[in-house]
């Protein structure tokens, strides 16, 4: 396919080989691309890959492959086809039983290929309560196609057009799913990738990164703040300027990350609604990301550091799946540079080291959270790492940089996350041989005392009042107590699911042990609600908690507390705090949803589960969840954004509609954007 943007924006001109009936086909990327480079290995997950092949059967039944530098037409033999096509298939291809005529089995599809594995996602614990208490059918609220509509002004991830509501089932899992990947990623036309924003909106969008994310995840070079600001001073002096294309990529993650915070805390000087889809597609096409960074490039420090920094954007996004293929390429890469082990390399600089070091922890910090929230494995057991912790190397100071990550938190959230790999390990890793419950008793009581011996050495001042710290203190605790209550949910929640299925069956097989440790999982998620309610508002939360992350240990809460209230005959001793808790969290959803689409489908998820159960069952919170919402199945909007946004994987508008066909002398399709 030869491909072609003008620097208006307003043609784009493709050229594709007739099929062998003649048929046309459409196809169209946001940067000049051949057909290998228009879908990003790490930006595309397969459910938009199957989306794709849908629209692309509805016009014909072969499909030519045209390369950027020839056209050669498949054989007659060798067509692909349909699942429909009469012709002969080879031995072991078969059709895609899961994807069928009607869409049905394309979001089969979807949540399998996305799905949330065993019993360690909130995702998972939801929908085992919605099978629990569900008193009605309720309509479908897939994460992909269907919405309820909001009595209030809507938030951006919703639209106001009712549907009908599918008849056929769905995966049940579906109708728990809150996170966002199915909204696919847009990419920008942004003409000139080098270009930068004026250097007051640099700073503010830098400061945005510097003070929350990159203080829990340091993955920039030490020198990239006073890098850019030498590179503003030789702009205003009129210098020219040569900096590579990693370090202009670099910058332009950072600015979009910035950005997307911006948005959510309606900062008053924030840019245009999608400013960080133009940051995002900068960097996208500095790094060559269709091909580069995947299969072409040897892997350096930058890219390593580039690739995880991919990942924190899709966090926060809510794409969990793209963020975790992200984590994995940039592990991956890290593992070429042997960042995964004591370098006895001394000849190199402390600086770097330092960097080297940090950007390790971040990426193995990234990892661990995306696992615990999919249920997939780690890359890299932990004795397999040998790399010091960040406070082992001497931090140096470096003139000009106003943020930097304390190496005695660093050090506090490694040591986390490597017990959250024993837990993901020990308790929800699946076995050919399941062990007994009696060993899974003793493994989670030792885990619950290794944790607790990490808060002790960590946090001392878990139990005190912190108006005395200094605000970067107070937020690094702040941090830690949110992860310790997340990693305690995880790691007792075994013991709750027990008694859950107990009550299920009208039984008592479980002892004082399994109480015990239920109740201390219900306290920790009711001890979430609490930090966070500790907040004066939504913009101090963002601010000083992971709002990255914040929706998931909101639901991960929920989902503990909503299931202890539906066995309310098991837990009735703590039901009262367990109803205020409830009642709070729901109250951050909904201020949050708002600004953030991924708190807006959270909020309307369990939502539902309240609505169509039982109202036996919620009579303690029905009133945390206002009767604000008409259960009206609505098709999702198509988000706003100029015309030269174009959707990425897209699913929201035919291709066949974005352009005009003409066919030439030769028999090539030619069209143009529309």
């Amino acid at each position: 396919m030869a491909c072609s943007i003008t620097g208006d924006d307003s043609v784009v001109d493709v050229v594709l080989l007739r099929g062998r009936n003649g048929s046309r086909q459409s196809q169209y990327a946001p940067f000049d691309m051949s057909d290998e480079e228009a879908e990003s290995p790490a930006s595309m997950s397969s459910s938009s890959r199957a989306s794709a092949a849908q629209q692309f059967q509805q016009h014909s039944r072969s499909h030519p492959f045209a390369s950027s530098s020839s056209h050669v037409p498949f054989a007659p033999e060798t067509l692909p086809t349909s699942d429909q096509s009469p012709l002969p298939r080879l031995d072991g291809i078969v059709a895609e039983e899961s994807c069928d005529e009607d869409g049905t089995g394309a979001r089969n599809c979807d949540v399998a290929e996305a799905g949330y594995l065993g019993q360690i996602s909130e995702v998972q614990w939801l929908q085992s309560l919605r099978s629990r208490v569900q008193a009605v059918e309720a309509v479908f609220v897939g994460p992909a196609d269907v919405s309820t509509s909001l009595s209030h002004p809507a938030s951006p991830a919703f639209a106001a057009s009712p549907i009908s509501v599918p008849a056929s089932p769905v995966p049940h899992v579906a109708l728990t799913n809150y996170y966002l990947d199915d909204d696919g990623i847009k990419l920008a036309d942004c003409g000139n990738p080098f270009e930068l924003p004026p250097e007051h909106t640099a700073g503010l969008l830098f400061h945005c990164f510097s003070t929350t994310v990159h203080t829990s995840f340091p993955l920039l070079p030490p020198t990239l703040e006073s890098q850019l600001r030498q590179y503003y001073d030789l702009v205003r002096h009129g210098q020219a300027i040569h900096c590579p294309e990693k370090w202009f990529a670099l910058v332009n993650l950072v600015f979009a990350i910035g950005a997307k915070f911006s948005h959510l805390v309606q900062a008053n000087w924030r840019a245009d609604e999608l400013d960080h889809v133009v940051y995002l597609s900068r960097a996208f096409q500095l790094l060559s990301m269709n091909d580069t960074i995947v299969v072409l490039s040897t892997p350096d420090l930058s890219t390593t550091q580039a690739a995880g920094l991919f990942a924190v954007y899709y966090m926060t996004l809510g794409h969990v799946n793209r963020a975790w293929v992200m984590v994995g390429i940039a592990m991956r890469s890290a593992f070429s540079l042997g960042l995964h082990i004591q370098d006895g390399n001394y000849s190199i600089p402390a600086l770097k080291q330092q960097s080297m070091v940090r950007t390790w922890w971040s990426l193995h910090a990234l990892e661990s959270l995306l696992s615990s929230i999919t249920g997939r494995p780690n890359i890299i057991p932990n004795e397999d790492i040998t790399t010091p912790l960040p406070s082992a190397i001497p931090e140096i100071e470096v003139p000009g940089v106003t943020a930097t990550a304390d190496s005695r938190f660093l050090d506090a959230d490694a040591n986390l996350n490597l017990l959250t790999q024993q837990v993901i390990s020990g308790l929800y890793t699946q076995r050919r041989s399941p062990p007994s419950w009696d060993y899974i008793q003793q493994t989670i009581v030792s885990l619950v005392g290794e944790l607790d011996k990490w808060a002790v050495d960590y946090i001392p001042q878990f139990h005190q009042e912190t108006w005395s710290l200094t605000h970067e203190q107070q937020r690094e605790i702040f941090l830690l107590k949110l992860q310790y209550y997340r990693l305690k949910i995880l790691t007792t929640r075994p013991s709750l699911r027990r008694i859950e299925r107990c009550y299920e069956a009208g039984t008592d097989d479980y002892n004082s042990l399994d109480q015990s440790v239920a109740d201390a999982c219900i306290q920790a998620a009711q001890d979430v609600a609490s930090l966070l309610t500790a907040e004066l508002n939504l913009t101090a939360l963002y601010e000083k908690g992971p709002w990255w992350s914040i929706v998931h240990n909101i639901m991960q809460s929920l989902a503990v507390l909503m299931n202890a209230i539906s066995c309310s005959a098991t837990f009735s001793d703590p039901s009262k705090n367990s109803v205020a808790a409830v009642h709070q969290l729901a109250n951050w959803l909904r201020r949050m949803r708002e600004t953030n689409s991924l708190a807006a489908r959270a909020y309307q998820v369990v939502y539902s589960i309240v609505k169509t159960s039982d109202p036996s069952v919620w009579v303690d919170i029905a009133d945390a969840f206002p009767d604000e919402m008409a259960m009206v199945v609505q098709q999702p909007a198509s988000t706003l954004f100029d015309p030269k946004y174009l959707p990425w994987p897209g699913k929201e508008q035919s291709s066949d509609a974005l352009f005009r066909y003409e066919l030439d002398d030769f028999g090539n399709y030619h069209f143009h954007m529309l």
